[in-house]
């Protein structure tokens, strides 16, 4: 089966997963396709001219996608741009869209600068999801505030009980909620300086950087609000993590029922890790390319997919290849720098949502019980407080031992070898979410 994107290949025309950063997903009822919009990134080596505004990628099938351009008008994003003293917005980051009300609503950030916490969520519209989208108004403006407050920034939408929902916000004053009008998808009372409740915030003696990139799904077979967020430095240790809750306001609690607010980080269902690899076409060979695992994934979207009626998990990722491997003297860092959009199925076990071990490709999620699996394979444990990279173990598959727990076994295409694979996923008895991955199977 032909993998959705290539590794080493940063032309967006051959590869349109390549660039793609805080990737969201939105279903189209009216065309019936599927678009993925994107901040703002621009590469030279992209293939591309430089326009800025909000970069849109559509697909038939959730696998392969092109790359369709930018869809803010020439005057939303001029508009959006301004900064007014201050010198122009150079990107847009975070978008998310929906169609509500028979029109396409695109939520989008422009912030003072990288890293400020003076930023502003516009709301722009179309009838057309390709646009072009024409801003309304501002949702949320955090402009001239200091670091203790939240950041507009990283927008996504919740709807509950005829209610609609805005969440945003960053590691600065953590992970707010506000409520929006259905009717004109801004604040009710017109407000955008108003900030919302508190729903996730690092703990004062915190030793990651987050939380940032939320979003707040409803899932009707468990009763519950599942928010997730990413900790940690997005060029290289970035992760998922996610906490759950009755209500849309929260509290949000983790696996062992701390809040999300000061106490916990959330069960940490994906973060940077590196299967063995022995398929040369993983990436295209050249320029030094090796393969060196999936670093940083991490600012992702829930996706609930109408036609399969399964649930997807959307987010970014850093190819982990030394070549790509830059380092800052003066902030002692890493950074990954080629990023790519990963689309991984997403299950629900004992009310907890777990990820599939593998990029989805299109797979039918066949079933396999403990007993089907067979021969030497590879396992991971995504630990809570080491963010660092997670080598897989080798292990030997063994019915009696494979899955402990509850967990998911199905057959899926072998992202890293090529052919086929049993893999699992589940969340251990100490709390902590694992995959595994056998090469060969039988059924």
């Amino acid at each position: 089966m032909k993998r959705g994107f290539q590794l080493n290949d940063t032309d967006i025309t051959r590869n349109p997963a390549v660039w793609s950063h805080d990737p969201s997903m939105m279903w189209d009822p009216v065309s019936r396709r599927y678009y993925s919009y994107s901040t703002d990134v621009y590469r030279p080596e992209s293939g591309l001219d430089r326009k800025r505004g909000i970069p849109v990628r559509s697909s038939g099938d959730l696998v392969r996608f092109t790359y369709e351009g930018t869809i803010l008008s020439d005057r939303a994003a001029a508009q959006g741009a301004d900064n007014g003293d201050y010198p122009e917005t150079e990107s847009f980051w975070a978008p998310f869209t929906e169609y509500v009300n028979g029109e396409y609503r695109l939520y989008y950030s422009a912030t003072k600068a990288f890293g400020s916490s003076e930023s502003r969520i516009w709301l722009a519209v179309s009838d057309d999801p390709m646009g072009p989208f024409e801003n309304r108004g501002v949702a949320a403006d955090t402009w001239g505030t200091d670091d203790t407050e939240p950041n507009a920034i990283d927008p996504h939408i919740v709807h509950s009980d005829g209610k609609s929902w805005l969440v945003y916000g960053s590691f600065f004053g953590g992970i707010y909620i506000k409520e929006l009008d259905p009717a004109t998808g801004l604040p009710p009372d017109g407000d955008a300086r108003s900030k919302g409740v508190c729903i996730s915030k690092r703990a004062p003696d915190g030793a990651i950087d987050g939380p940032e990139g939320a979003a707040v799904i409803y899932v009707p077979e468990t009763g519950y609000f599942y928010l997730f967020q990413s900790y940690g430095w997005l060029g290289d240790d970035y992760d998922i993590r996610a906490g759950r809750s009755r209500r849309v306001t929260g509290p949000y609690l983790d696996i062992k029922g701390r809040d999300l607010k000061e106490h916990s980080m959330g069960v940490k269902l994906a973060g940077s890790y590196c299967f063995s690899s022995s398929d040369p076409d993983v990436g295209r060979r050249g320029g030094g390319w090796e393969w060196g695992g999936i670093r940083g994934p991490g600012h992702g979207v829930p996706f609930y997919d109408p036609v399969s009626e399964r649930y997807f998990f959307v987010h970014h990722f850093r190819d982990g290849a030394s070549v790509n491997r830059t380092y800052d003297s003066e902030t002692q860092r890493a950074s990954y720098e080629v990023h790519y959009m990963m689309i991984r199925p997403m299950f629900f076990i004992n009310g907890w949502p777990v990820f599939g071990p593998e990029p989805y490709q299109g797979e039918e999620f066949e079933p396999l019980s403990p007993a089907d699996v067979r021969g030497r394979g590879e396992s991971l444990i995504f630990e809570d407080q080491d963010n660092r990279m997670q080598t897989a173990r080798a292990e030997e598959a063994r019915a009696d031992t494979i899955c402990q727990e509850e967990c998911v076994i199905y057959r899926c295409p072998d992202f890293e070898n090529g052919g086929e694979a049993a893999v699992m996923t589940g969340i251990n008895n100490s709390g902590l979410a694992y995959w595994k991955k056998f090469m060969y199977s039988t059924v």
